[in-house]
Parts: C-alpha cells; structure tokens; sequence
C-alpha cells in the first residue's frame, strides 16, 4: 500500500512535533509521511518553518488552500478549535481525507456542517484524542468489568483550562469528555456543570441509567473510576502510547476507508462542552 503524503494545518500545537517524530524523524510509523506544512491561524511562518526543519518536513506553504492538493490526507491541529472549520472546508471539499485534531470544532452547527459536507463530497472525516487509544485506557475498561462488573456510576478525570484562550473548556477538556464517552457510552441524556476557581464537576446522566461525574481540574493527571454491581476500580492512566497508537489508528483508518466514530459519536463530544459550557453560565441542567 502506498505511503500516505500527511499535510499539516496548524503548527503551533506540539502534536505537529509530535507528529513528524513519528512519520518522518523516528520513521516508527512508516505508512505515512509529513510532506507539507502550513501553520495556519495561530502560528508563523517563522515558527512553521522551524517545525518542518526540526520534522524533516520538505515544504511549508503559507495558506491551507496551497497545501490540500500536495497531499492525501490533511490534519488540522490549531489548538483553538474555532479555527478548524474554515480549514476543514477546504480539504473536504476537495475531496481530500481530513483529521481534526480534537476538538472537532467548537460549535455543534460547525461541526453538523463538517459532517454533513464530508458526506455530500464523499469523503473521509474523523476527530479524536488519543487518550482512548492508550493501552492503560483499553486494559482498564476490561479489568473494571471483571472486577467491578456492569457500570452504575463511572468517573473521568483530567486537566482543563476552563478559561484557555484556546477554546475555554474544549481545551483539554475534550480529553476527559472523550474518556467518558469512551468508557461508559454516547448516550448522554442531559448534564450539570459547576466550576469552582479552576476546578469544575459535571454531573452527567445516561440513557441507560448510568451516572458520569467529569473531574475537570489543573493538575496534569487523567484518571478513571467505576463503581458497579460488584465493586470499584480505579486507575490513573499512563498516557505515554497515545501518540503512538493514535497516529497508527489514523492511517490505517484512512487506507482502509474505514470510519472509526459514526456521525453521532463524531457530534457527541462537541454537544457535550457545548453544553457543559452553558451550563457554567445559566447553572441549570442542560438536556441534549
């Protein structure tokens, strides 16, 4: 199978860095390669080029509208997830496979749009954080089953800077939002948020019945708990495989055509700090 020619919109995130390690410096995932850089909104020229000479990236362009015809599959990792979209239009429209690097964006109407004009032109699509691709995540998921049995009440944990100028709360709390989602379903039938400083909790509940409480505080550690029928089980996550089988996920994702989150799941963390969001505003429950 051919190698895939990665571009890159928005260098400004340390995952562009984190990015051309494993495509292009370590070569430790050699299905594809970073062949082309844009910084995007956010970032320099300046600093674009030092990231692709660091990378062993062999262009830069400056406008994403230069860059989606050099490649086969474009990744957009600006931090602040307004600036996704604009961008994300481009390379759906011309039919290029298209990566958002989490948030998707940060607006459910933005994001319902994406979605819908990566159908209309019949393109691939995808968002996620790495996070759930962790080995610590996916063996903890099994150990709880079979130490805690069915799931009555879950937590997640992670870092969040609520007043992020990256995006508020969809910075980095998209991670914890996802670990949710993740480990106890998309179900999401309506939600609570309260902050205290820079701390927050959110109390979600499920369809099913199952009852999520979201830790969003300073301190860099992701963390999962479960209570259910026959006990608890708790783990803080090592997050160090994240790139690694996140990257990996992606492009086999992409030579094999395959959707690895369906349209709902795609939408469903967006809804969700959505309206976390407005629920630190008005302090009422938020159905969705």
């Amino acid at each position: 199978m051919a190698v895939l020619r990665i571009g890159i919109i928005g260098t400004e995130n340390s995952h562009a860095v984190q990015a051309c390690k494993r495509f292009n410096v370590d070569q430790t995932i050699p299905e594809g390669k970073v062949v082309v850089m844009c910084p995007g909104q956010g970032d320099t020229m300046k600093h674009c080029k030092q990231i692709a000479k660091d990378g062993l990236v062999p262009e830069v362009v400056r406008r994403p509208a230069d860059l989606v015809d050099k490649c086969d599959l474009v990744i957009i990792m600006n931090r602040n997830g307004k600036y996704h979209t604009p961008s994300a239009r481009l390379s759906l429209r011309a039919g290029v496979p298209t990566f958002v690097d989490k948030p998707l964006t940060c607006s459910v109407r933005e994001a319902s749009e994406l979605i819908d004009l990566a159908h209309k032109n019949n393109t691939w699509l995808s968002s996620w954080s790495t996070l759930w691709h962790t080995e610590s995540f996916r063996s903890f998921l099994a150990e709880a089953k079979e130490k805690a049995g069915a799931t009555q009440i879950g937590m997640a944990g992670g870092p969040c800077d609520l007043d992020s100028e990256h995006g508020g709360v969809f910075f980095y709390g998209i991670h914890t939002v996802e670990l949710a989602l993740q480990g106890y379903g998309y179900d999401v039938e309506s939600l609570s948020a309260v902050r205290s400083a820079e701390s927050a909790l959110v109390n979600i509940k499920m369809q099913s019945g199952v009852l999520v409480t979201l830790h969003m505080i300073k301190a860099y550690i992701f963390q999962m708990l479960v209570h259910g029928e026959q006990g608890s089980a708790y783990r803080a996550l090592n997050a160090d495989d994240g790139y690694d089988n996140g990257f990996k996920a992606l492009v086999d994702a992409v030579q094999n055509g395959v959707w690895p989150l369906d349209d709902a799941q795609l939408l469903r963390p967006v809804q969700v700090l959505e309206a976390i969001a407005k629920s630190f505003k008005t302090g009422k429950t938020v159905k969705l």
